[in-house]
């Protein structure tokens, strides 16, 4: 099968050498040749080529100018630069405009340029196949999105309405009644959450997670994170306990997104506490603080550990949810700048521990 060859360069003597190369050697090609970038990309727009060959220096243009027009007019043939040049930053430039390979001069011989020209094209080839599926994937995402933003967002209107009606009969119902309307309010509730677990997944994937970072107090959005879940601890019969130091400790965070993380934390916790107490911790470990929520629980499986923070895993950690709780609290660490980590042994419980910036003013004084 031939190869459709488009030969860039200004010197009659280099393009005929080229040329006979090419013609000398087993690749089967059909060549054009053009002198002036101007000609290039006329030509490359007229018709499809399967390898430019490119002298790095052209009259008027470099090649690497000329590469980057092509480039971003949406061209992406393979291009290997002829040069007798062996500057290294040249070469660099030459890599950062989209040139696939690069060819000495010197070394023309027709077994060695062919060889050449079918690597490139077959690197060409890949990275083509390449971005066509990352084009798919990111349209499929963006459908996805798209779907789910309106699913979403037609959801809550019902739900809405259901809230608002359950509050509206909570005065006119007993017995049995009240007790069916509780559980019709926690359903509702619960599919609330699952929309606003699945939104939150979605812009953590495509990084359109917003953060309104500012200098907090970890310790006082630990204790407001145990006071918020205090009754829900009582409930299954257990307590939790903050272990936080007695002066702030200042970092760089979104409040709200960190008291997210924490009650994603401590939510899974009471889930296998089986009643223990869970404790909350705080310290700091150089220019970091360090959060973790430790539970008396069953613990984690080896098998499970490595996919705590999986989205949708439904080993251990999934209860009666989406499975979305650990995969975004880890999503809001990350944009923080931060880790998040899980230690734990069969029947011994589980720890998870994140970190987040101290502030630079709390990371000088240190």
């Amino acid at each position: 099968m031939s190869v459709r060859i488009l030969m860039i360069d200004g010197d009659v003597i280099d393009r005929l050498a080229i040329r006979r190369a090419i013609e000398q050697s087993e690749l089967a090609a059909e060549i054009d040749e053009v002198t002036t970038a101007d000609e290039a990309l006329a030509q490359v727009a007229a018709k499809p080529y399967d390898c430019l060959l490119l002298d790095h220096d052209l009259h008027g243009t470099s090649g690497i100018e000329l590469t980057k027009r092509l480039r971003s007019n949406g061209n992406v043939a393979p291009v290997v630069f002829v040069t007798d040049q062996q500057n290294e930053e040249l070469l660099q430039a030459a890599v950062d405009a989209g040139v696939t390979d690069f060819f000495p001069k010197r070394d023309l011989s027709p077994r060695r340029l062919a060889l050449r020209i079918r690597f490139a094209i077959r690197i060409g080839r890949a990275e083509a196949e390449s971005a066509r599926s990352l084009a798919v994937a990111t349209r499929a995402a963006r459908a996805r999105d798209d779907v789910l933003a309106v699913v979403s967002h037609d959801l809550r209107g019902p739900l809405h309405a259901i809230s608002l009606a359950c509050e509206a009969l909570r005065d006119e119902v007993s017995g049995d009644a009240a007790r069916y309307l509780g559980a019709i309010e926690r359903a509702s509730a619960r599919a609330e959450r699952l929309i606003r677990d699945l939104l939150e997944a979605s812009a953590i994937e495509s990084g359109a997670l917003t953060l309104n970072r500012g200098t907090v107090d970890a310790v006082a959005i630990i204790k407001q994170a145990a006071a918020d879940h205090e009754l829900l601890a009582k409930e299954s019969g257990g307590l939790i306990v903050a272990h936080v130091p007695d002066e702030a400790t200042l970092v760089s965070a979104d409040r709200d997104r960190v008291l997210q993380v924490l009650g994603n934390l401590i939510g899974n916790a009471l889930k296998h506490a089986r009643g223990a107490p869970i404790d909350i911790s705080l310290r700091r470990n150089g220019k970091d603080a360090i959060i973790a929520v430790r539970d008396k629980g069953p613990g984690i499986t080896d098998a499970e550990l490595p996919h705590v923070f999986d989205r949708y895993w439904s080993g251990r950690t999934r209860k009666g949810g989406a499975g979305l709780g650990l995969s975004i609290a880890k999503g809001i660490v990350d944009a923080h700048g931060g880790k998040i980590n899980v230690a734990s042994k069969q029947g011994e419980g589980a720890e998870f521990s994140f970190s987040l910036p101290l502030a630079r003013v709390e990371a000088r004084s240190r």
